[in-house]
């Protein structure tokens, strides 16, 4: 934890309500100093504190960057804007290294953030880097990752072998893949989170979804045909036939 902790180390309890309680401030009438948000969400104790936080977490963060429409152009300028989205997309291109292993912030932030040569960027790497002074660690010298100007929102884990195929549910909100590894993933497009698998007896080389998103079709290496449910995204067999 960084020094947003030990701010409210006396109080657990005050610390998560903070932390928690962002967008309520940002969005409240009472809360007239929107300055206060971008502040926040460009410091860098602000987002290790959240992420390491365990209610919360990256995804947690990300969202907080959501409340940017809420502040208005009135409110902050267009630089500023445009550095709260690319934290933003930082922060979601980062989100599968981070959820796993949050002390890897810094050099995911180094290693996408560096090329952007806006004060308030340097800023946010320069107390980032201070944060690892006593550890040991790859400091990138170069915009080594992908960074959030770049065509790529997120990246999705969790497949063993090649992806095959891909299909968007319609409304947007999820996404089926199939895999040489034998299996089907439905993910949540919004977080890039794992909803359910289900297991095949041999490569998968095709899916395809229902209009009404509750029927997934999928083709394996062997000939078959599957008809898979999706009910309380839990994906179940309804029936398998050989074309």
């Amino acid at each position: 934890m960084g020094k947003f902790y030990n701010l409210y180390n006396d109080s657990p309890i005050r610390l998560e309500y903070f932390l928690a309680s962002i967008e309520n401030l940002v969005i409240s009438p009472k809360f007239q100093d929107k300055v206060v948000y971008y502040q926040l969400l460009t410091k860098f104790d602000f987002l290790e504190d959240k992420i390491n936080h365990p209610k919360f977490g990256v995804e947690a963060l990300i969202r907080d960057y959501d409340v940017i429409h809420e502040v208005a152009e009135e409110t902050l300028n267009p630089q500023q804007l445009k550095i709260l989205k690319f934290i933003q997309r930082t922060l979601q291109l980062s989100s599968h290294i981070v959820s796993k292993d949050p002390t890897q912030l810094v050099g995911q932030l180094w290693g996408r953030l560096q090329g952007f040569n806006y004060p308030d960027i340097e800023k946010l790497l320069k107390d980032a880097e201070d944060s690892n002074s006593k550890k040991t660690w790859l400091r990138p010298l170069t915009p080594s990752l992908t960074t959030p100007d770049s065509p790529l929102i997120r990246t999705f884990t969790g497949h063993n072998s090649s992806v095959t195929a891909v299909s968007v549910t319609p409304d947007g909100l999820k996404a089926v893949s199939a895999s040489y590894d034998k299996t089907l993933k439905l993910w949540d497009l919004a977080t890039g989170k794992e909803i359910a698998t289900f297991i095949g007896d041999s490569f998968m080389y095709s899916c395809a979804v229902s209009p009404n998103s509750l029927t997934i079709v999928a083709g394996d290496s062997s000939g078959k045909v599957h008809f898979i449910s999706v009910i309380n995204n839990k994906l179940s067999v309804i029936s398998s036939f050989i074309d």
